[in-house]
This record gives C-alpha cells, sequence and structure tokens, in this order.
C-alpha cells in the first residue's frame, strides 16, 4: 500500500499517512449536472446571470474558425438560468440548411467542360462574389448579386464573365432539390452599360419616421442603424457582441473582402442609445437578433425590412418583370446606400469614406491603409 498524494510506502489498514497526513479513502468524482453540449451558465458584469450554447463552429477558406452560440440572458439568479438551458436547447431546432453558394461553386467548378483560360476566367469573377460566398444559395436575392456586380471594379468583360457564372452555378443548382432553388436569378442582372433603374436609397425622411418607432415597431432599430452603420444585411446580421469596442463606440466586421474584411465602423450619436440598449452588456450572440434572440438569415430580415416600412406608412412599390419576379422599390440593400448618401453631406477624405463603407477595390486598398479611427469618428458623428 502506498500513500495517494506522497506515495510513501504504507502498512495495510493506514486510514491517513503519517508522513502527508492525506487521507487514504478515495472519494467518488462528483457528477456533472450537465453534461458536455447541454450548455454553460455565467455571470455578467451587471450581475445578471446568461445562458449559453456553442452550437459549433464553422470555417472559412482563409482558416478562421467563427463560433455560432445562441443564448439568452437577464437571468436574477444561476438557478434559473441553469433551468433554463433545456428550454434554450429545445428552441433551438436543428433546421436542414441549404449549402452556401461556395459549395455549389465547389461541386460545379469540376463539372464544367471548358478551356483553362475560359476557367481561369471563371475562377477571377468568382472572387467578386466574395461577401456572399458562405451565404445560403437559397437566401441569395437578386439584389445581392447585383450589388457584387456593381462592386467590382474591374471592366465590363468581368462583370459579363461574372453574370455568366452565375448563370452556370444557378442552372447546375436548379435540377438538384438539396439546393433548394428554382429560379435563375443571373438572368436578371444587369451588367454595367445596359440599361437599369437607379438604385434606390431609403429616403432620410423614411428613416426619420422608423427612428420615431424604433420602440413601437418590430425590428425598425435594426433598419435604422443599417442606415447608420454601412453594412450589407449580410454583415449587419452577422455582428456579434463581441465585435463591438464599447471604449472607442465602433464595431469591427465586414465581408471578407480586401477592403471590407474586419473593418471599424464607428457608431453614430444618433444610433448609440439603440446599440447601447441592443447589446445590454452582453458579450456574446448576434447584436441585431430575431424577437427570440436567435440570430436571423437575410430571408428573415427581409421579411421584417418589408413589413416595418409597411407598420410606418412608407410607401415601397412593387414593380414586376416580364417573368414573373417581383422587386421592391426599397429593399434591404437601400440602407447602405442610404449611408452613402448621407456620407455626401460630410467634409471629409474620400479614403475615410471608402475606410467606412468597405470599398472592395485592390487599387484602393494602398490608399486608405492609413486611415484612424479618429477620422471615422467624424463623419460619423456628422451623420
Amino acid at each position: 500500500m502506498i500513500c495517494i498524494k506522497c506515495r510513501a510506502p504504507l502498512e495495510d489498514g493506514y486510514l491517513y499517512c503519517p508522513r502527508c497526513g492525506a487521507g487514504q479513502t478515495s472519494r467518488s468524482q462528483r457528477r456533472k449536472s450537465r453534461g458536455n453540449g447541454q450548455g454553460s451558465v455565467y455571470q455578467l458584469p451587471n450581475r445578471t446571470w446568461i445562458a449559453i450554447r456553442v452550437l459549433g463552429y464553422t470555417a472559412d477558406k482563409e482558416g478562421k474558425l467563427h463560433k455560432q452560440t445562441v443564448s439568452k440572458s437577464g437571468f436574477r439568479t444561476k438557478r434559473e438560468a441553469v433551468n433554463y438551458l433545456p428550454k434554450l436547447n429545445q428552441q433551438h431546432r436543428k433546421k436542414q440548411t441549404a449549402p452556401t453558394l461556395a459549395a455549389v461553386y465547389d461541386k460545379w467548378l469540376p463539372t464544367h467542360r471548358a478551356g483553362a483560360s475560359t476557367i481561369g476566367c471563371y475562377k477571377a469573377a468568382w472572387n467578386y462574389f466574395r461577401p456572399l460566398h458562405y451565404i445560403q444559395l437559397n437566401l441569395i436575392d437578386i439584389d445581392d448579386l447585383q450589388e457584387c456586380l456593381d462592386d467590382c471594379p474591374k471592366g465590363k468583360r468581368t462583370r459579363q464573365n461574372m453574370k455568366a457564372l452565375c448563370g452556370l452555378i444557378y442552372k447546375y443548382a436548379i435540377p438538384r432539390p438539396q439546393y433548394q432553388v428554382q429560379l435563375n436569378l443571373a438572368e436578371y442582372l444587369i451588367v454595367s452599360g445596359e440599361a437599369s433603374d437607379e438604385k434606390s436609397a431609403l429616403p432620410l425622411e423614411a428613416v426619420s419616421s422608423l427612428m420615431q418607432h424604433v420602440d413601437d415597431i418590430d425590428y425598425a432599430s435594426h433598419i435604422v442603424c443599417q442606415c447608420y452603420l454601412g453594412f450589407r444585411p449580410s454583415e449587419l446580421l452577422a455582428l456579434d457582441a463581441g465585435d463591438y469596442d464599447h471604449q472607442r463606440r465602433a464595431f469591427v466586421g465586414g465581408a471578407k473582402t480586401e477592403a471590407g474584411r474586419d473593418r471599424i465602423v464607428t457608431v453614430s450619436p444618433k444610433i448609440q442609445p439603440i446599440i447601447d440598449r441592443l447589446l445590454s452588456d452582453r458579450i456574446s450572440g448576434p447584436v441585431f437578433a430575431a424577437s427570440d434572440g436567435d440570430r436571423m438569415n437575410i430571408k428573415e430580415y427581409r421579411a421584417a425590412f418589408y413589413a416595418a416600412l409597411d407598420a410606418a406608412g412608407i410607401d415601397n412599390p412593387v414593380s414586376e418583370t416580364a417573368d414573373g419576379v417581383k422587386r421592391h422599390k426599397y429593399t434591404p440593400h437601400s440602407c447602405r446606400h442610404t449611408f452613402a448618401t448621407m456620407m455626401k453631406n460630410v467634409s471629409a477624405p474620400d479614403k475615410d469614406k471608402l475606410r467606412l463603407i468597405g470599398h472592395t477595390s485592390t487599387e484602393m486598398l494602398r490608399h486608405y491603409q492609413d486611415v484612424d479611427i479618429d477620422s471615422l469618428r467624424r463623419i460619423t458623428d456628422a451623420l
């Protein structure tokens, strides 16, 4: 017999070690009340408790891991938070999700028969759809694709290749039910140089009307904040509480583009109270969440956008193409154009404005790499 602590030799029957005093009766390990994967609880700085569960991790093509969580905060005691965990897990029913645009592209590319030069053109065009790479194909709409096309800094030929590539991806996906898409949206893309309707920014009077109803119209606060932050819809919905710097009053976020990746966007004083309320001392979870606290997808946000405008009495006419595709005059992308329109009235260097809105041109990257946060703050304070 040896001591379970100091390993000194002992005679049989010793209950305590005469050398170190350690008891020799082994204690059974207390069983966890919650196993791994069932969630955790911890106390926030405001003394309330939060229940949180890690759903998993997704990796982008650069190898960076993105943690997906679901949480609910505001519990007065630890026991309340623990008791809520089963409900939290039950509320998050794992939905069958359609593959992302990147997943479909990766499946399609090996099947396409073309010369090396043509494939090279398609690969180059693919890079300019980068903001949509990790969005489910069935949640992407015509405005998402058109914005990528319009943001392309290259010539008309590259944009034509983008439209052609998009058409090939959709033709590959439509006959395959797992991709959950039925319409080839590439047919409705407009390459610069062709006749097109001017993009419509959400009017400032509409923004003011929504600002007055942030407390009584669902998701009006989300729309107003997007107008003053300039994020694309997918970027806005991806923002996590951990992406906000309380000291500098700024978000770090953005799509995986050369200029837009992890850009700093300072918060205008006009929406600072809304941001403070939405965050409410949380350290994780989506900032612009659904009413149940879960992360919204683009399709849900688009529906909420149209409903909020209708509730605020903002006219949003719908036009219909010959093929039956309906398009609203104002879409969630209009908020981004509103942000750009408001910046026209602010006297500031173009490089600072480009940094805020996340220009995707690699040629412009060197132009604004030296931007400091004080310069960005002067712009958003003046909006």
